[in-house]
């Protein structure tokens, strides 16, 4: 590799070490990454008004251009002002500060062709019920049975429960609670195709299913699948929604799941509403993890790859302090824990995710800070203490919707016990919900 190349990771620090000297010309800069990765700077205003800067923009743009290499671009065209901005004014909305003292303020608008939602804040929704995301960094770690047998748990104390089966492309929550003749006439894909053609309100009233494993209980559960009987051409419907519409902000991809989310909610009016994300660093998890204003169990087993996959999205959380507000509602779980060395296991698992948030989302405290975002490795209140879940032989062809037995009780305790308890707790007591 030539030694003078710039690389994606070297080019933003270069840009800002020397976007910090310019407080003389603008209090205000914007960093505008493009698509493929290339930077120039965004001032406010006019270009008329930066007529006395000229000569000091013409050196940082010369410089600029030369320190990013082929992440730059020639030095006249690295400046642009607001009046010819080249995107949509909403998306300032969507900058991150990099970077403030005294002299100026450097944001970074980073335009991300997918995974926009990982960089932005909470959506502000006008429904009020607790919200919870169950979301792994990989598939196949007991997510969604554990999803069905907390949601029975929370039946039979008498709460409705309404889940949504956002994992488009592998749909496992729809089937299980929702035996065939169960199935509402549409799902969430067929949602998203016809809100592209302003219609999607139409088919919402026939979105929700009932799921039979809470028939006789206190409580219901209410599903609105991935897909429903009426669901025809799935491949070519799934292609189309994960788009976002032409226009402002509201109309990206996580915004209309909010939109949707919002209105199954008005109907329904759950005491809590359950998001089974796919799993992933893929959109529907950005937006169903960062802006659903959702609690976030977040599933891992204790293995080198889950946790170099989390320390990704960890490390991203990290830079943005305008998403560190969301730690707050993370939870690990520890689930599939093995029959055997159970507490060496949740031993070597605390420790690991400990370093996780130490390294990323924990505030660096001394002892006598109060206010600091920061707990100790033994602490069971702490968001790396992991909610655990053990692993059980009659969980392997888990299928309650066609069983007669429906969840069985004792399994359910033995496997997932100790998990629901702290869930309730953290989910209704901890949101001012009361008690179950």
């Amino acid at each position: 590799m030539k030694k003078d190349i710039v690389l994606f990771e070297q080019a933003l620090e270069r840009a800002l070490e020397k976007t910090k000297k310019m407080g003389s010309i603008s209090r205000e800069i914007t960093l505008v990454r493009d698509y493929r990765g290339r930077i120039r700077l965004l001032l406010p205003g006019r270009k008329d008004t930066y007529q006395g800067d000229a000569e000091a923009i013409d050196k940082l743009c010369t410089e600029l251009s030369k320190a990013l290499g082929h992440y730059g671009f020639e030095p006249g065209q690295m400046i642009l002002y607001e009046e010819e901005l080249a995107v949509a004014y909403h998306e300032l909305e969507q900058r991150f500060q990099l970077y403030s003292d005294q002299d100026i303020e450097v944001y970074l608008l980073d335009r991300q062709i997918t995974g926009q939602d990982w960089l932005m804040g909470t959506f502000k929704r006008d429904t009020s019920n607790p919200r919870v995301t169950f979301f792994g960094i990989k598939g196949g770690v007991g997510r969604s049975t554990a999803l069905i047998i907390w949601a029975w748990h929370l039946a039979r104390q008498g709460k409705r429960v309404l889940v949504f089966d956002l994992d488009l492309e592998s749909p496992g929550v729809s089937s299980t609670l929702l035996p065939p003749e169960s199935l509402p006439d549409f799902g969430i894909v067929d949602w998203f195709v016809e809100d592209g053609v302003a219609q999607s309100k139409d088919i919402e009233p026939e979105m929700v299913g009932s799921s039979p494993i809470a028939s006789r209980l206190a409580g219901e559960i209410k599903i609105v699948p991935s897909y429903g009987r009426k669901t025809g051409y799935y491949l070519a419907k799934l292609s189309r929604c994960y788009a976002g519409l032409p226009g402002d902000e509201s109309a990206s991809w996580g915004a209309r799941l909010e939109r949707m989310v919002q209105n199954i909610e008005k109907e329904v009016l759950p005491d809590l509403t359950i998001l089974d994300s796919r799993a992933g660093l893929q959109d529907i998890a950005a937006a169903a993890v960062t802006r659903m204003d959702a609690f976030s169990f977040l599933f891992a087993i204790d293995s080198t790859q889950t946790w170099k996959a989390y320390s990704f999205l960890f490390h991203h959380w990290g830079r943005h302090p305008g998403l560190r507000e969301m730690r707050e509602k993370l939870q690990v779980t520890a689930s599939m824990i093995p029959e055997t060395e159970r507490e060496n296991y949740l031993r070597r698992f605390r420790e690991h995710a400990w370093n996780l948030f130490r390294d990323h989302l924990y505030d660096e405290a001394d002892t006598e800070s109060t206010d600091a975002f920061n707990f100790d490795l033994n602490d069971e209140d702490a968001p790396h203490y992991p909610l655990p879940i053990f692993w059980h032989r009659a969980l392997q062809e888990f299928d309650p919707a066609i069983s007669e037995r429906g969840v069985e009780e004792r399994t359910a305790l033995e496997a997932l016990g100790q998990f629901m308890e702290r869930a309730d707790r953290l989910v209704f007591t901890l949101t001012g919900e009361g008690e179950l």
